[in-house]
């Protein structure tokens, strides 16, 4: 009995190792149908790349569009000529975020951020005579005070003629300086709270304040160089900013109408 089972046993693993063998031959042959197949797939060309191949035909209010933007372009770019876009104002050293702007000014025990976005800061250009008024950014912005954890926020707006004289190129030194200084920019409201705002925090409007005590915030203002100067030097900074962000919405404006650009192709790495 013992020669019997040896002999069922060597017949039963003779078995299967050859059913394994014709296993693996049949996966070794599936694999390379696969292989084959995966290469004449990479092979062909696909029916999207064909259609990127053919020329983007413009309609004619597309045509008539980016002709127009083209020629906007043009003279824009003339008017940023003579436009001057600082990174520093006096002290404080600029940072630019898409339309985002902060000014940071630091000093021992202090540190002074100034943050404004030039997005919609050009008011409607039409005056009372229906002539255009010049092009000036004049955003609104917050200046923070942070001394250890606690902070101070000051938002202050600029006033509706806050650059009327300027722009109507009258000589400065006809005008009372004591007017001047109290035309450009006033504070809009308050705010003091303890390492980050939220929503619990108390704000006030600077209309509710007592006239003496907002001068005496805006002369602690000018004391840490946000002169009315300085808000003039701002606005210059943010008319630049915003041009130039204008320019580039137009020339964006201009790309999407025709068409994205196919992307171009990186060359093969030679072996």
């Amino acid at each position: 009995m013992s020669n019997v089972l040896k002999i069922f046993r060597l017949s039963h693993s003779v078995l299967a190792n050859s059913r394994l063998a014709q296993m693996q031959r049949s996966i070794s042959i599936a694999a390379h149908q696969m292989q084959n197949l995966k290469g004449e797939a990479l092979q062909k060309t696909l029916p999207q790349e064909e259609e990127n191949l053919t020329p983007i035909e413009l309609t004619p209010s597309q045509r008539n569009l980016v002709e127009f933007v083209t020629g906007e372009i043009v003279e824009e770019r003339r008017v940023q000529l003579h436009m001057e876009s600082p990174c520093i104002i006096d002290d404080f050293t600029g940072y630019f975020t898409g339309s985002k702007v902060e000014l940071i000014k630091e000093s021992p025990g202090e540190r002074i951020n100034i943050f404004f976005n030039v997005s919609k800061s050009v008011p409607r250009r039409n005056d009372e005579t229906g002539e255009l008024a010049p092009v000036r950014s004049v955003p609104k912005f917050e200046v923070l005070i942070k001394r250890n954890d606690l902070l101070l926020s000051i938002f202050c707006v600029f006033k509706p003629s806050a650059f009327e004289n300027l722009d109507m190129d009258l000589e400065l030194d006809a005008l009372d300086q004591q007017a001047q200084e109290n035309y450009v920019y006033e504070i809009q409201d308050l705010s003091l709270y303890n390492k980050g705002w939220n929503d619990s925090c108390f704000t006030i409007d600077a209309s509710l304040i007592d006239d003496n005590l907002q001068i005496l915030i805006l002369e602690m203002l000018e004391e840490k160089g946000i002169t009315h100067e300085f808000a003039r030097k701002l606005s210059d900074m943010a008319t630049a900013r915003e041009h130039a962000l204008y320019i580039e919405f137009l020339e964006n404006l201009s790309k999407f109408t025709v068409g994205i650009p196919k992307p171009i192709k990186k060359a093969a790495n030679k072996a």
